[in-house]
């Protein structure tokens, strides 16, 4: 791998400080500019005497992102107070990594901009213009009225096309939406925009993107400007993509793919992945039963991320199974995967939990390194179970462990979770205590079918992990089963705005799983699916307003109303247009050719009622019973 700096004609002519790193992030050239600017010799700044000028406030921040950047390998944005000649002044650093065909760092280059200076500047948009990046500017409402040469040639455009809202030509079709969902926010209240999204390029390739966009205030606290910067991470999000493919695949390997099932008993167990870092990470579940009629089960959590966490969880997954096999007690187990840790993957930490439910599901013994402890939930109350946390795995090479032994009763509820699930938000403290009451809401209800994943959604809510996390669930009172069918039949209700594409196409997913829920086969789903999309096509097109949609499967074949508020429907729009050019109405035509039945409903003023049959049979209750079982 070459460790060259990135090539460095050229920057002196730049009207602002710019640099070059080493792949490691170590300064190795700083432009005149630089110099100027702070008052110091090259050489003091090549010998990171930079740091000295950073303000004390600001330094650890920026020295962590820094380093996130340089471990990642994406850019890095900062706004941060830097000395220049006595007083402190706020800069931009804008830094990206140069990366050859194999996706490599060769160095790094970066931009210090002064902020202040640009703000009062009159050439503001000639120091903008030479950036390496694209750079554009807009109006207190959103409307862009400059961009810098960048844009125009990595998209094609011209500044008629651009200018405005024309930059939502170039968008990626999946990314839009959610551009669309949090732009107009940050317009509306004034908060900073950053999303990763594709744009078009001239020749019809999207790139990926990383935007951040900042609002400028006058004195009054008011917005008069808007400025944003768009990086091309495409190598890096690709490179990031495909370690991410390798470690679902790994993981997808290592995890069980399905847990011990009894009369009186039952496991669950759901993960998901942290979304910040959009990487597979190290935790991980496991229960198996054991030829003497045990249950073994583990739970832990690897430092970091990616393909090696991956590999390492299936190596402590495995060596805990083969350690409960030989019939270690727990305390003996986690010390041995403790020894194993350190001479497989020294300075690596993992914290864990192994243990057994005795063959008659009356006790469970379990030893802890480091992990939080399980809750137990019985008649109603919960509580924390007690008792020696111990030492992470990879800490201490001979640590010792604690048996742990916790009596069960025949209605107890025992959840087990990684620190993700607590660690979303900035009250830990908040977050276990919403742990524990959604356990003890759970375990009221013996007909939950999906205990770990219903936990899960009533914690989370609607917050996204930063760290992996797993919910483990060990009940005790079997799972009741599901007398009258009729509870399971399928009937359900979805609402959006025509004007919001995103909920919209949301809402067509959502349709589509739902009928795949309960589908005989598989193979008659296609037609149904096409006919759910041409039917929402439409209102989103002609019926401005609230939609809704109903289905209603207590039949063999399911039956779907659209009601909408538009100006109303004649069977007409059912035909093919005259003009064989026209491409308006070939849609519902289609419909109308697919349909087991169709029916239009229109009130003058309140929109049209179209009802569908669709062309898709439900299965038996016993199969609606598994698919259930499976999916929700």
């Amino acid at each position: 791998m070459e460790h060259a700096a990135p090539p460095k004609h050229g920057f002196n002519s730049i009207p602002v400080s710019t640099w070059t790193a080493d792949p490691d992030g170590r300064i190795c050239y700083v432009s005149p500019r630089w110099s100027e600017w702070t008052g110091l010799e090259p050489q003091a700044l090549l010998r990171d005497q930079w740091r000295n000028l950073v303000h004390p406030h600001d330094l650890s921040g920026f020295l962590r992102d820094y380093a996130d950047a340089i471990a990642r390998r994406i850019p890095l944005y900062a706004d941060i107070r830097m000395r220049t000649r006595g007083a402190y002044k706020r800069v931009r650093i804008l830094c990206e990594p140069c990366l050859n065909e194999r996706g490599e760092v060769l160095g790094w280059h970066g931009v210090l901009l002064d902020i202040e200076g640009l703000h009062a500047a009159q050439n503001r948009f000639e120091v903008l213009e030479a950036l390496p990046i694209i750079a554009w500017s807009a109006d207190s409402d959103g409307w862009i009225d400059w961009y810098n040469a960048r844009w125009y040639e990595y998209t094609g455009q011209t500044p008629e096309e651009a200018r405005g809202w024309g930059w939502q030509a170039v968008h990626h079709p999946e990314d839009f939406p959610e551009v669309m969902r949090r732009w107009p926010r940050s317009i509306e209240t004034g908060e900073p925009f950053e999303m990763e999204f594709r744009l078009r390029r001239h020749d019809g390739i999207y790139h990926w993107f990383l935007t951040r966009i900042e609002p400028m205030r006058d004195e009054a606290g008011g917005i008069v400007r808007w400025y944003g910067t768009n990086v091309d991470i495409d190598a890096q999000k690709k490179a990031e993509e495909r370690s991410k493919r390798i470690a679902e695949t790994v993981q997808d390997v290592f995890l069980p793919k399905s847990l011990p099932r009894l009369e009186d008993m039952r496991l669950d167990a759901t993960y998901i992945a942290a979304e910040k870092d959009a990487l597979i990470g190290g935790d991980w579940y496991d229960a198996f039963l054991l030829p003497d009629g045990r249950i073994a089960f583990s739970i832990g959590d690897v430092a970091g991320h990616g393909l090696d966490a991956s590999m390492l969880v299936g190596r402590m997954r495995q060596a805990i199974f083969t350690l409960a096999f030989k019939g270690l007690n727990p305390a003996q187990i986690l010390a041995d995967a403790n020894r194993i840790l350190h001479h497989q993957n020294p300075g690596t930490f993992v914290t864990a939990i192994a243990g057994y439910i005795s063959d008659d599901h009356t006790r469970i013994t379990y030893a802890n390194a480091g992990h939080p402890h399980p809750i137990y939930v019985s008649e109603g109350a919960e509580r924390s179970t007690v008792g020696e946390s111990g030492i992470p795995l990879g800490v201490l090479t001979d640590a010792k462990y604690q048996n742990e032994v916790l009596d069960v009763a025949r209605d107890a509820l025992v959840v087990l979770y990684t620190d993700g699930m607590t660690e979303f938000g900035r009250d830990i403290a908040a977050a276990e205590r919403r742990l524990q009451a959604a356990a003890v809401l759970v375990a009221a209800d013996p007909k939950v079918r999906h205990p770990a994943r219903a936990i899960q959604e009533i914690v989370l809510d609607t917050n996204t992990v930063a760290d992996d996390a797993v919910v483990l669930t060990i009940g005790f009172s079997g799972m009741q089963p599901v007398e009258d069918d009729r509870r399971m039949a399928p009937e359900k209700l979805w609402r959006f705005h025509s004007s919001d594409a995103f909920s919209a196409q949301g809402a067509r997913l959502e349709v589509g799983a739902y009928l795949r829920r309960f589908a005989k086969a598989e193979e008659d789903i296609f037609t149904s699916e096409l006919i759910v999309g041409e039917l929402l096509a439409n209102t989103v097109e002609h019926a401005p307003g609230l939609v809704e949609i109903h289905i209603d499967w207590f039949a063999d074949h399911p039956v779907m109303t659209v009601r909408d508020a538009g100006p109303g429907m004649t069977r007409s729009r059912f035909a093919l247009p005259d003009d064989p050019f026209d491409e308006n109405g070939r849609g519902l035509f289609l419909v109308k050719q697919l349909a087991g039945d169709i029916s239009v409903k229109d009130s003058p003023g309140f929109g049209s009622e179209i009802r569908v049959t669709l062309p898709i049979r439900r299965g038996k209750p016993a199969e609606n019973l598994r698919l259930l079982d499976n999916t929700t």
